[in-house]
């Protein structure tokens, strides 16, 4: 890993880091809305500008909890719902990991290479309070 590549961060628990700068990349609401519909459409991150990218696997991967909740939810209904708590509760349990899932743990991806000057311009406006 070049000097240039961002390191994880703990203090980031919604995976706003750029990956090649390590700043944040975008707001929340952006975020949510690449996950929802625009997989692999690369956008510039706010602090250095470089392209990053919201990759498909990770998203297709924490929407199994949410087919499952809804096949759970169909089986439900067909069986009479009131009468079946155990499987309400695992229910709850799918739908809050799918939304979980989808919050905290879909990464930003770097579309291209890193540029350092890119990089070094970002982390010195940011020092600087720009």
């Amino acid at each position: 890993m070049s000097g240039a590549e961002a390191q994880p961060s703990r203090a980031d628990p919604l995976r706003l880091a750029c990956p090649h700068c390590g700043l944040q990349a975008m707001s929340v609401w952006r975020k949510w809305g690449l996950t929802c519909f625009g997989w692999e459409k690369p956008v510039a991150c706010h602090a250095c500008g470089q392209s990053v990218e919201v990759n498909s696997f990770p998203v297709m991967a924490w929407t199994a909890p949410f087919i499952l909740f809804c096949v759970l939810a169909a089986a439900l209904m067909a069986l009479g719902w009131r009468q079946h708590g155990l499987v309400l509760v695992l229910a709850g349990v799918l739908l809050l990991t799918g939304i979980g899932g989808l919050l905290f743990g879909i990464p930003l991806d770097k579309r291209g290479r890193t540029d350092p000057q890119a990089v070094q311009r970002a982390r010195a406006c940011r020092e600087s309070g720009s």
